[in-house]
């Protein structure tokens, strides 16, 4: 049987190299993270011509609009805005990646030897590994076709503009994917850990209530023990390398959140300005306005299920929280190493709180997710009012 999650995984490592991604090599066989002149050198030379191309665009005369070509100065201004975040973000994740590149190496490491220890949580991330490809992909050729049909009626210097965006746009898709594997797999780390954990605390809570006290019962016992501090370690080994991933992708992540923010307040105007002003007005063709429509539903999913992703895990932690808690339920009559097996992995998880932050500048939970949806309600509806009131 073909295996597809590995073919994906493959594919989305020479894509790494390809752009410009990645400037380290690993093996996934051994777990053996190391440098190369042959990788160093190429990935150098991308990021410079990424760069170039990138300065070039801008010192000369674009055209920032590629989808309406008749606009107002307000469509502009919010196109520029949105193009320059953009790639804005993706030069602060090239960047970010050099600055990082020993914290990168170290994490692909940990994430290479976790996944050795638990391979079977391969076959609980083929779904998600599934959705994401197609949704990476798909944004990634719905751009391409609307460069493609922009072609027309663009010209030179223009076109180099639509290859800058281009290449900047596949870079933070990229890194945002990359993002999305790892914490994929420790969400599947933690649904394994808490699966092993449940079937811990209901051997213990039975052992509690035994009456007999002989050999094979605190032999039992020091057996679970071991498995409570297999299960504490690989735990804390989980919340180790989710604040190692908030390190290393924390500019990129603010860099993301931005243009979510921006990304959604824009689509939503542009939305708005099709309405108002009609496709024949803006001179916006039926097949690029199809073509725009899905780019928009493949975006807003693509968002959801990134941010969904980190909130599952938030939400496997809370039930491995809440696993521990039954504890109070257990009869006073466990082995006392098996007991101070439950304190240890209890104070560590009282020590270590898991959160989930963005550069420490706000934590990524439902709450804060729903706080910045309404703020981009509120800032489309101002930013709607303001071409009602003077465009």
């Amino acid at each position: 049987m073909v295996d597809w999650v590995g073919l994906l995984l493959r594919a989305v490592r020479i894509y790494c190299y390809l752009i410009g991604l990645s400037n380290f090599e690993y093996d996934c066989r051994t777990g053996r993270v190391f440098t190369s002149w042959r990788c160093t050198i190429y990935t150098l030379m991308v990021n410079i011509l990424v760069l170039i191309t990138i300065v070039y665009y801008f010192t000369a005369y674009s055209n920032t609009n590629i989808i309406f070509q008749s606009a107002n100065k307000l469509h502009e201004y919010v196109i520029i805005i949105m193009s320059g975040l953009k790639i804005a973000a993706g030069l602060i994740t090239l960047l970010n990646r050099w600055l990082q590149r020993d914290q990168m190496m170290h994490l692909v490491k940990d994430v290479i030897r976790l996944y050795m220890l638990n391979p079977q949580s391969k076959s609980l991330t083929r779904w998600g590994i599934l959705l994401k490809a197609f949704t990476s992909t798909a944004l990634d050729l719905l751009q391409v076709a609307l460069s493609v049909d922009a072609w027309d009626h663009q010209g030179s210097e223009e076109m180099m503009g639509l290859v800058v965006k281009l290449s900047v746009s596949f870079i933070m898709n990229l890194a945002i994917a990359q993002h999305f594997l790892v914490m994929l797999l420790l969400r599947a780390q933690y649904r394994s850990v808490n699966g092993k954990l449940r079937k811990v605390i209901e051997e213990s809570r039975r052992l509690s209530f035994l009456q007999q006290r002989n050999g094979a019962f605190m032999t039992r016992c020091c057996y679970l023990s071991d498995q409570l501090e297999d299960i504490g370690e690989v735990q804390s080994q989980i919340q180790s390398m989710v604040r190692q991933l908030g390190e290393v992708f924390g500019m990129q992540g603010l860099g993301a959140y931005s243009g979510y923010y921006i990304s959604f307040v824009g689509i939503t105007y542009m939305s708005y300005s099709i309405y108002k002003y009609g496709q024949h007005n803006l001179k916006i063709s039926v097949h690029t306005s199809i073509i725009a429509c899905l780019w928009i539903i493949i975006y807003y999913l693509d968002a959801m299920i990134n941010c969904s992703n980190m909130l599952y895990v938030l939400e496997h932690h809370r039930d491995f929280l809440g696993l521990m808690e039954e504890r109070t339920l257990f009869a006073s009559g466990l082995d006392v190493r098996l007991e101070e097996s439950f304190e240890s992995l209890q104070l560590q998880l009282v020590r270590n709180p898991l959160k989930i932050n963005v550069m420490d500048m706000f934590p990524v939970t439902r709450g804060t997710i729903a706080a910045m949806c309404g703020s981009i309600i509120l800032n489309s509806i101002f930013l709607i009012q303001f071409d009602m009131a003077y465009f």
